[in-house]
């Protein structure tokens, strides 16, 4: 489902144009029925909360059509850390399949959720797992309803596109984004989003478990110029990842003037 205002943006247009896909070889072994690409899992978040995710089996030039262990990680940090989202207006960036905006509406209690990601045929998938478990989508307008606190608009990333989306949906308290900063070229534009959108003492989360060509080292140096920092003590590890101290959950806040 794809709303009338969407822009058709791929995801490999960050990479370059989008006439390059024209270029990718034909898989001769595809199958034709689409339904075959996909799959759904079910998510056994407590007893009472169960989420289930369609997700592609094969990448089709995005990597927001399946599920990454950075949303795991993630839907872990803030099931253990629910204050943080408790009465929050929220947003995900770069969602892919929405496992953590899901997790934050049905198990969680947030003000509102936003669910984003900028690829179109993301977005498509993203809105139907989020009616795939009988939730009610909002438009700006009816957000605040009490029976539609989810939403899935579409947000590229970079200032101009932060200024309209902000006229429509306000500023947010709490941003997170995982697993989607994996080319040096998204870094800014990620981090000129969150400083249009994010409230003055709101926090952003973000976890990258997955292969990237942009150290770490290069986001926290861009979140700097942008006036965010993270401090060590505000590192959260999976229990997993812990005692290797691998793949921390940042959270950033910006820089107060002295």
């Amino acid at each position: 489902m794809m709303n009338q205002d969407d822009s058709t943006w791929r995801e490999y247009n960050v990479h370059g144009s989008a006439d390059d896909a024209e270029d990718q070889p034909i898989d001769l072994f595809a199958s034709s029925n689409a339904d075959d690409a996909y799959e759904t899992i079910q998510y056994d978040i407590d007893d009472e909360t169960k989420i289930n995710i369609r997700s592609e089996t094969d990448y089709d030039k995005s990597t927001g059509m399946s599920v990454w262990k950075g949303s795991e990680v993630m839907c872990t940090y803030l099931r253990q850390n629910s204050d943080v989202v408790n009465n929050k207006k929220v947003l995900e960036l770069g969602a892919g399949c929405g496992l953590c905006g899901l997790v934050c509406r049905m198990a969680l209690n947030p003000e509102s959720v936003l669910i984003t990601d900028g690829d179109h045929q993301v977005l498509t998938n993203l809105r139907y797992n989020v009616e795939l478990n009988g939730l009610q989508l909002a438009d700006a307008a009816t957000l605040k309803s009490s029976n539609a606190t989810i939403s899935c608009p579409q947000l590229i990333w970079g200032k101009n596109h932060a200024i309209k989306f902000v006229e429509w949906y306000g500023k947010q308290d709490v941003i997170f984004a995982t697993d989607c900063v994996y080319i040096p070229q998204s870094v800014s534009p990620l981090f000129e989003t969150i400083n249009e959108l994010l409230d003055p003492s709101g926090l952003f989360l973000f976890v990258n478990t997955c292969a990237s060509a942009c150290p770490m080292e290069d986001v926290l140096n861009i979140a700097t110029e942008f006036g965010f920092v993270c401090s060590d003590d505000e590192f959260w590890y999976h229990d997993d990842d812990r005692e290797k101290m691998k793949h921390p959950v940042h959270v950033f806040r910006r820089r107060k003037e002295v």
